[in-house]
């Protein structure tokens, strides 16, 4: 016996739904992951960022060590953010007096600079490829100078990032390189610090 759907038998009902597919799927670019991740521009930095997690839990000012300049008020235990670089744009030299923990989540790998005492540094690719010597997680000490780019060259256009921070993250503890100054320093890294001390990241006469 035979069933009937609709003037067709079940069989070719069911080869007419199986010609039916979907339609293909928007590319993930970063524009779409900005969207998507509701993501802001980052100030002073570059990039683009949304907090995720800011610790109910806190430490007083005045328990910092330190290296902490503003010690008057209490920082959150830890915080953590989205972060997106799209290929072009930078991660301004800075320096952060927590230490930061970046997660690669997405897209091309990123090349990250960390310049250390005594005129050594260090260049760490964050990313998926294991095989290429990339590293899914990095830690960046507090105090380190440092500046990232997504690789040169990378299909996807973009590199979204996840970083932690601990104690939690303030703009009283952050400060952005000054070209000179890094390239002075750390001379044998004078071209990768020229290409992540951008002038439109710097700040405004005045401010």
């Amino acid at each position: 016996m035979v069933v009937i759907l609709g003037g067709l038998s079940a069989a070719a009902n069911a080869a007419v739904e199986s010609d039916v597919s979907p339609p293909p799927a928007r590319p993930l670019d970063a524009d779409r992951v900005v969207a998507l991740l509701g993501l802001s521009p980052l100030p002073w930095e570059g990039g683009f960022f949304r907090e995720t997690y800011r610790a109910d839990a806190t430490i007083a000012g005045h328990a910092l060590p330190p290296r902490y300049l503003a010690r008057d008020t209490p920082r959150a235990a830890c915080t953590h953010i989205y972060f997106l670089l799209r290929t072009g744009v930078v991660s301004a030299m800075h320096l952060v007096r927590s230490d930061e923990v970046f997660h690669h989540y997405l897209g091309d790998p990123v090349e990250q600079l960390w310049l250390l005492p005594d005129a050594a540094s260090r260049l760490v690719l964050i990313g998926s490829d294991l095989e290429a010597g990339h590293v899914p997680q990095t830690i960046v000490p507090a105090g380190t100078w440092q500046g990232a780019r997504v690789q040169p060259g990378g299909p996807h256009g973009f590199a979204l990032l996840g970083c932690s921070v601990s104690p939690g993250f303030d703009w009283a503890d952050f400060e952005l390189g000054e070209r000179r100054t890094l390239a002075q320093g750390w001379p044998d890294r004078v071209d990768l610090i020229d290409a992540l001390c951008p002038p439109t990241n710097a700040p405004a006469e005045g401010s």
